[in-house]
């Protein structure tokens, strides 16, 4: 955790925090202890915690990716690892072209069956109506 800032930047009490973003303050800790390497929260000489803006912002972001998009703390971390390191960022981002490229070739397999079973059904259609015609005989 970080020491007080040096600077007479703005910061904010947990209870602060708490009452503008409306994350209790209990879970604001346990984000503290779960995410301590991305939040960085500074304390006072005496242990106090002290929220900066960008802080709060980092508290809002961990809040969104758990209960607005329901990732779960292990899928949380590994978003938040490659948000600050280039090269995870890379390779999610390699195994994202991955499955695109994956999913790409699968289409194009099924728009070929699909075609496949569309001239059967044209040919046996076809057929349907040829052996009609000799029936009449």
């Amino acid at each position: 955790m970080a020491d007080a800032p040096k600077s007479r930047e703005a910061t904010l009490s947990i209870g602060e925090v708490s009452e503008r973003v409306n994350i209790p303050v209990s879970t604001i800790r346990f984000y503290e202890k779960e995410f301590g390497s991305y939040l960085e929260v500074l304390k006072t000489a005496g242990g106090h915690r002290r929220f900066r803006g960008e802080d709060v912002e980092k508290l809002k972001y961990i809040h969104a990716l758990i209960h607005g998009q329901g990732r779960s703390l292990k899928e949380v971390k590994a978003a938040l690892v490659s948000d600050r390191d280039p090269v995870l960022l890379r390779k999610d981002l390699d195994l994202l072209l991955e499955v695109f490229e994956t999913l790409v070739q699968e289409n194009a397999r099924f728009h070929k069956a699909v075609q496949g079973l569309t001239d059967r059904v044209v040919a046996l259609e076809e057929d349907q109506r040829n052996r009609k015609r000799f029936k009449l005989f």
